[in-house]
């Protein structure tokens, strides 16, 4: 238990600070292993919750293998059937693999739709509204792929997208609205994307849909930090949160548990941890410093930026004005 290495010594140390039996027969056992995922979220979601002054981007959650993502290229195979006020379109030649959630565009026609069902091989699909352009049996057509779907642990991108089919070399991300304004779904262009932008937890919108041909894929790795799962009470589990750090779990889980029963203790328990709290941020905010040689420090002058001639990123990939 005094050795704060797994989730079980965590809890049993929780409930021995707050004066209740750790064999398992505590009204409060249950409570107390909830409490301790309700500190963990605190903690790796920023902080924020205990003390509003912290905002860490913590380096322990990265992960350790970077994510990955295929551009498919467009599909402009054979012609399409499309009737004026009606959501039914029919492909000369059925596309493969489905196309559902894909962007829809007749040649000729300014607006751009999202083909809302469709199955793999199949002829007909159904756009999310109706054509609103002229009834045409043969128009040619783009079906293209703009939105893709990342990790399912991802909780912020830690860094631009990387592609290496061309010089560019980065994928800035930039917010939703930007990225509408600045790159048009009725002009979007084929090639490797210019910038991303997230449009849900663990999905994001490129500014392009990549290849011209059937076998022009494009690879796309980003960095990420996860999502930690939720602790059990086990024995051999051990959380994300650095070793030296993880009293911090117990002191605020026990702080939660003595809160529940109306005891004075509570606060002294939750001072400590986010006296812990805050000695973690510090030494996050070292480490990061060591790492870039950069952090925290206060440019007065532009010429002190040794890269000002090249475009500067946040942590998130987002273009810094």
């Amino acid at each position: 238990m005094a050795n704060f290495t797994f989730s079980s010594d965590l809890k049993d140390s929780a409930l021995f600070s707050a004066g209740e039996p750790t064999d398992g027969t505590s009204e409060f056992d249950t409570q107390a292993l909830e409490y301790l995922n309700n500190a963990y979220r605190g903690i790796w979601t920023g902080g924020g919750e205990l003390d509003p002054n912290i905002s860490e981007a913590w380096w322990w959650l990265r992960k350790d293998t970077q994510g990955i993502l295929t551009l498919n290229p467009v599909i402009t195979t054979g012609t399409v059937s499309v009737t004026n006020n009606s959501a039914s379109i029919t492909f000369s030649s059925g596309p493969t693999p489905s196309v559902a959630g894909r962007h829809f565009k007749v040649d000729g026609h300014p607006d751009v739709f999202i083909i809302s069902t469709h199955t793999a091989g199949a002829t007909a699909a159904t756009l999310e509204s109706i054509y609103t352009g002229t009834t045409d049996t043969t128009a040619t057509y783009k079906v293209f792929q703009l939105d893709y779907t990342l990790a399912s642990d991802v909780l912020y991108l830690a860094s631009p997208m990387r592609v290496y089919q061309n010089s560019q070399g980065k994928i800035p991300g930039i917010d939703l609205h930007t990225l509408s304004q600045k790159w048009p779904l009725n002009t979007v262009g084929s090639g490797v994307p210019r910038n991303f932008a997230r449009t849900g937890e663990q999905s994001v919108r490129f500014s392009h849909y990549g290849g011209t041909t059937s076998t022009d894929f494009i690879k796309v790795d980003y960095e990420y930090a996860r999502i930690p799962t939720d602790l059990t009470d086990s024995g051999s589990e051990e959380p994300l949160v650095p070793k030296q750090f993880r009293h911090i779990l117990s002191y605020w889980t026990a702080g939660m548990l003595l809160t529940e029963k109306d005891d004075g203790k509570a606060t002294d328990l939750l001072a400590l941890a986010k006296n812990g709290l805050k000695a973690m941020a510090n030494e996050n905010r070292r480490r990061i410093a060591r790492q870039s040689g950069q952090f925290g420090y206060i440019h007065t002058r532009q010429e002190q930026i040794d890269h000002y001639l090249n475009t500067v990123y946040t942590d998130s990939g987002i273009i810094i004005p």
